[in-house]
């Protein structure tokens, strides 16, 4: 895989195809701006304002801006959707077919009950989202107490939130709830499956899954390991620095995350084990020097093909970085 610079300027990269040979990516200017690039018959298009993203609400004069960073999905056809948190914590939606885009929307919050009273408790990390054929949206958030919050588009309606509970994982002997903050990634394997991935407490990859009936405890997937320069054959556990992104396929699901000395790294699952951690390596520069330019953003992935995989990440010279596997690289 090669790293090449797409564009300066940008933050927040998040990408999407809603078609076979295209991809959409979304990214915040250094004024706010939404932007948006395409690629499509094998170049990048030009760069777009969408404008500065807000939602107006219930008694508010004026649009309020939504918070970075964003998650987006396809749900089926060319449609694409745009999921946000709202400041004070609401979950945000807008679609578009790629030409005409609505306004962001607000799906509201979870609640809790008191004496009766539905009191809203907003979310407190940006949103993930994952779909799948012909109409169905899956839109996932860290809740106030760290669990796992969920609500599902069913090509009619939105269904209320849900909560998935807090992470836990056995540790001595015992299991130790896990409560979730940071961002976190989604994405379906075939029809009926899904997948939750986030960076865990310790800095490994924690995974759940759901099996078409019911969710699975999160598990941890580990660590990636970095020989000792003295002694090769000793491997000791390293820390990822950032939270995952994933995309998956029908049998496959792909995960990468930001390494400790700033390289991207990918684990992939093949529909029966997982692969060992391999590292993609980080963007150079164009100079005779060739400087490695480390990641210090977040990743974003999509796939819209079985032998076709994207990554985007933004390096330290301030340009987001695209690199892409097509089954052969």
């Amino acid at each position: 895989m090669r790293w090449t610079a797409i564009g300066s300027g940008l933050f927040c990269p998040v990408a999407v195809s809603p078609r076979p040979g295209q991809l959409a990516l979304f990214a915040r200017s250094a004024t706010g701006e939404l932007l948006d690039m395409r690629w499509e018959d094998g170049r990048w298009g030009e760069i777009r304002s969408l404008g500065v993203p807000a939602v107006r609400t219930a008694g508010v004069p004026d649009p309020v801006p939504v918070d970075w960073p964003l998650a987006a999905c396809t749900g089926g056809g060319k449609r694409i959707h745009l999921f946000a948190r709202s400041p004070d914590g609401d979950l945000l939606h807008m679609s578009g077919d790629g030409t005409e885009w609505g306004a962001f929307e607000c799906l509201g919050a979870p609640a809790s009950s008191d004496a009766g009273v539905a009191i809203p408790i907003g979310l407190v990390g940006p949103p993930a989202a994952c779909s799948a054929p012909p109409d169905r949206i899956d839109v996932f958030a860290a809740g106030q107490t760290g669990e796992v919050l969920h609500t599902g588009w069913n090509g009619a309606g939105w269904s209320g939130f849900e909560s998935l509970g807090v992470p836990a994982l056995r540790l001595g002997g015992r299991d130790r709830s896990v409560p979730l903050s940071g961002p976190f990634a989604a994405c379906r394997s075939g029809i009926d499956r899904m997948a939750l991935f986030a960076r865990g407490s310790a800095g490994d990859l924690m995974a759940r899954w759901w099996d078409g009936t019911r969710w699975e405890d999160f598990a941890s997937l580990g660590w990636p390991e970095l020989q000792d320069e003295t002694y090769p054959a000793v491997a000791f556990p390293i820390a990822l620095t950032g939270p995952p992104a994933a995309c998956g396929g029908a049998d496959r699901i792909d995960v990468f995350a930001r390494g400790a000395r700033g390289e991207i790294l990918h684990r992939s699952w093949n529909g029966r084990e997982w692969g060992e951690y391999r590292s993609l390596g980080m963007p150079v520069t164009a100079d005779a020097e060739r400087q490695l330019l480390p990641s210090t953003g977040a990743i974003s992935a999509c796939s819209w093909g079985p032998d076709r995989l994207d990554v985007f990440t933004r390096a330290v010279d301030g340009r987001v970085y695209h690199c892409f596997w097509d089954g052969r690289t």
